[in-house]
């Protein structure tokens, strides 16, 4: 029996929708070269934006103490989870799809079948140009090792304080460490470049988080494969891109970088579209990239005051900047108090950027 939807690339995004159409009673073909390859990456996002579909298990680990640091420290609302990767993808079970473990070219995708949906990941950049990347660097640590970097909290989102224990990131590109704790007992330390263009190398984010480590009186280890991260996400949707989901299409924030909460969130809509013969809208609001367009223009300090306002707004208003699926009104009043918080020394700087915000819009 020939496939009504053809899934190409089984990571969380692909594996969530080839479930969910399974569960519309939808004939799913699903195309990956290593289908049941296990998920390396650290999937983190809050309790709020996890669908009720998702089995408890696949929650690896929670923190009810959530903060940011930056000017000060603040408290963020809600529960921050990390997923269980293999517990996740063993949920999302694909019985009664055709799986087929192969590379699919772009000339073929849209030849599978009546439906196609492109799941495999952001994986080009901007043709002629540098495309504007998240970057990061991590290791795994002991919790006793990690305590200093904690400071009383369970996790840390951002940690914007210059690595070297200085006070000030003078005019060097700013980088935030994020700490949570992971489904295996020990605690995730990522020294991140939020965006870039061109981002941070893997390098400099290795040799910031090895000085900020030492800073804390923590000694590095070493880097064995199994107990090291390295990301590198593109932030805005590949030009052209088409039939795409998840990182591939436009669940990818602009603003966090996140993604995976955002396309589990989304399967049950996309997947109720297809089933039903109907287009699925883009998630990304152009608020959004241009608010990213208007985060690379701010000098390093103004970087740190304005997630230091972000750290004041309200729990709703937080919720609003960060939720991909924000409508456009409650997004623009949450960014716009964000920027009207900045410290009076960067309101300069942050209203060049609000400008160019601005000439976004109109």
């Amino acid at each position: 029996m020939s496939a009504e939807v053809a899934v190409v690339g089984l990571g969380p995004a692909g594996r969530a929708l080839t479930h969910r159409l399974l569960a519309r009673g939808v004939r799913v073909m699903a195309v990956d070269p290593h289908p049941d390859r296990p998920w390396a990456a650290t999937y983190g996002g809050w309790r709020h934006q996890l669908p009720s579909w998702i089995d408890d298990t696949a929650v690896g680990a929670t923190s009810g103490d959530t903060r940011l640091v930056a000017r000060g420290s603040h408290v963020l609302a809600g529960e921050y989870l990390v997923l269980d990767n293999e517990r996740l993808q063993r949920s999302l079970f694909l019985d009664g799809a055709t799986v087929e473990a192969r590379w699919v070219s772009d000339k073929e995708l849209v030849c599978l079948a009546p439906r196609v949906v492109d799941c495999r990941g952001n994986r080009v950049g901007v043709p002629g140009g540098v495309a504007v990347s998240q970057t990061a660097f991590g290791v795994r640590l002991d919790p006793h090792q990690a305590r200093p970097l904690l400071a009383g909290a369970e996790a840390v989102l951002m940690d914007w304080r210059p690595f070297d224990g200085t006070s000030h990131w003078g005019i060097r590109s700013p980088s935030f460490c994020y700490v949570v704790p992971l489904p295996d007992g020990r605690i995730l330390a990522e020294e991140t470049c939020l965006a870039g263009r061109p981002a941070l190398s893997q390098h400099e984010l290795a040799s910031r988080l090895h000085h900020r480590l030492r800073v804390h009186g923590i000694e590095p280890p070493g880097q064995h494969d199994a107990d090291v991260e390295r990301v590198h996400i593109p932030m805005l949707p590949r030009p052209g891109a088409r039939h795409g989901f998840g990182a591939a299409g436009r669940e990818v924030n602009p603003i966090s970088g996140y993604s995976v909460f955002s396309s589990l969130a989304r399967a049950d809509e996309v997947a109720d579209c297809l089933a039903n013969g109907q287009p699925w809208s883009s998630r990304t609001s152009a608020w959004r990239t241009q608010a990213l367009e208007s985060l690379l223009q701010l000098s390093p300090e103004a970087v740190v005051d304005l997630f230091d306002a972000f750290g004041r707004l309200s729990p709703g208003s937080q919720q609003a900047v960060l939720d991909p699926g924000t409508p456009d009104g409650p997004l623009l009043r949450g960014l716009t108090q964000q920027w009207m918080l900045m410290s009076g020394r960067n309101r300069l700087v942050g209203a060049t950027a609000r400008g160019l915000f601005q000439r976004g819009r109109s």
